[in-house]
């Protein structure tokens, strides 16, 4: 049951016309996505000003990032994960797949296993995700060994890239929002207890 189901053009405030106007043609496809206002942006209607800046923000997280293409759906997919999204993790699967992230980190992290055989940049975001979701934080020795490696501006950018994230996956959890056509039937990753 979808708990925000689409609002009819002719049911919008000239705000929400205005905002999915605009986000429609900010939003481009991708591999996993249509664009425009689809997925977690649907329920995200009802609150216009949210959308309009959420959007913008996850323009920055998507694109704008200092964070390698891979890395950053490796992110991604751990908070989907994390917060138990299958659909949005489904979604970044088939990015990550895309920038060469391997079969089995994504199914190891499907199933709340530590991946084997990651390489250096991959095990420092693994960890430097996996404790930020345990702890709320990182070590001084994590954050020391991820800042020489990449840098304290890409620390931030991958706190609030996975914060973005968690935002997506929270919003689609809780709308219950449908699968976009093209994704309709996907098989999850991972089951959900008392979905």
């Amino acid at each position: 049951m979808n708990r925000y189901p689409p609002v009819a053009q002719e049911d919008m405030s000239w705000e929400q016309r205005r905002v999915v106007s605009a986000v429609s043609q900010r939003r481009k496809p991708s591999v996993s996505s249509q664009g425009g206002v689809s997925g977690p942006f649907v329920p995200l209607v009802y609150v216009p000003g949210i959308l309009d800046r959420l959007q913008y923000l996850g323009e920055y997280c998507r694109f704008n990032t200092s964070i390698p293409a891979k890395l950053r759906e490796l992110a991604i997919i751990i908070t989907a994960r994390h917060i138990a999204a299958p659909l949005e993790f489904h979604v970044h699967a088939m990015e990550a797949r895309e920038f060469g992230l391997s079969g089995h980190v994504i199914d190891a992290i499907a199933n709340q296993q530590t991946p084997e055989n990651m390489d250096v940049d991959e095990t420092l975001v693994y960890e430097f995700c996996t404790s930020l979701y345990a702890e709320g934080r990182v070590s001084d020795e994590l954050f020391e060994r991820f800042n020489q490696r990449f840098g304290k501006a890409v620390a931030i950018d991958l706190i609030v890239t996975s914060g973005y994230y968690a935002t997506l996956g929270m919003v689609i959890n809780v709308s219950k929002a449908a699968a976009p056509a093209f994704l309709e039937g996907f098989t999850p990753a991972f089951s959900i207890p008392n979905d």
